[in-house]
């Protein structure tokens, strides 16, 4: 414990990485107590209204007279909870999915599912996400899902690799004496030592799904209202973006800075998982 408070403390990156993320995950569990008004509530008096015209609207008014800043920390709940729960989705499969291939490697088992890894790998995300999202109502669990596909074959990938030579280690054949199944080993010993190389990818993972999540709801494949996005958010003000910049601006910047805030700590904790990155 004491370790991870001086790392921190000396790490200003990682420190400004882990307070924007903190403070993105205060707004999104607090958003119902923390608005000053409903989102959803128009005001006519107040449409375009500019930031920081108005005390008591802070970022300003929409095209329909909506607080901006009420609606921006909506935004943030649904989208972060859109991102992190695709990215831990598609760590729970693929992690799985890798772990079970390394250990049955070589055999059909292991071949099946890396052919079908590789299917999906050899298509770009954005196709996929455009085909899946024009069959289906674009709701949250099934955005989740979607996203979930752009990352799923990396976990499996990488976990295969790292199964394939932990498997061959003196504690994995002291299980095997022991009578451990494939399942114990695989979840008890070998998942539990890779999880810490893992980590960095998440947080990486989970800024590179809030970019994708923001641009299928800028071009009207994501989220749609009344459900809130950052996304959307910026879709609405798109068509007074020559005029009107801040509607987009806005919530830009905000997803400018959660990304960031998740890239500081996902590039830092790699250099701190591999010190060849310090090199």
């Amino acid at each position: 414990m004491k370790k991870s408070v001086k790392y921190i403390c000396e790490n200003k990156v990682f420190s400004i990485g882990i307070f924007i993320v903190s403070i993105s995950v205060f707004i999104a569990i607090f958003a119902p107590w923390i608005v000053p008004y409903n989102p959803a509530d128009a005001v006519p008096k107040i449409r375009m209204l500019h930031p920081f015209r108005d005390a008591s609207h802070i970022l300003g008014a929409d095209y329909l007279g909506r607080d901006m800043l009420s609606r921006i920390i909506y935004g943030i709940r649904i989208s972060l909870l859109i991102s992190v729960a695709s990215v831990l989705l598609s760590m729970a499969v693929g992690g799985i999915i890798g772990l079970l291939c390394g250990l049955n490697y070589p055999g059909p088992f292991d071949t099946v599912l890396m052919r079908i890894t590789d299917i999906q790998i050899g298509f770009p995300f954005i196709v996929v996400a455009i085909i899946a999202l024009s069959l289906v109502e674009a709701t949250i669990p099934s955005v989740i899902i979607v996203l979930s596909l752009a990352t799923w074959p990396a976990y499996a990938r990488n976990v295969r690799s790292s199964t394939m030579s932990q498997k061959e280690t003196d504690y994995v054949a002291a299980a095997r004496i022991m009578g451990a199944k494939n399942g114990r080993i695989a979840f008890r010993y070998i998942g539990r030592n890779l999880l810490p190389t893992i980590l960095p990818t998440v947080s990486l993972d989970i800024a590179g799904t809030m970019i994708s999540e923001s641009l299928l709801s800028y071009i009207n494949l994501g989220l749609n209202p009344p459900i809130i996005s950052l996304g959307n958010i910026m879709a609405d003000g798109a068509s007074y973006i020559s005029t009107e910049w801040w509607l987009t601006g806005v919530p830009g910047v905000v997803i400018l800075l959660i990304v960031l805030g998740f890239n500081f700590i996902g590039d830092n904790l790699q250099r701190k998982v591999d010190p060849l990155l310090n090199k």
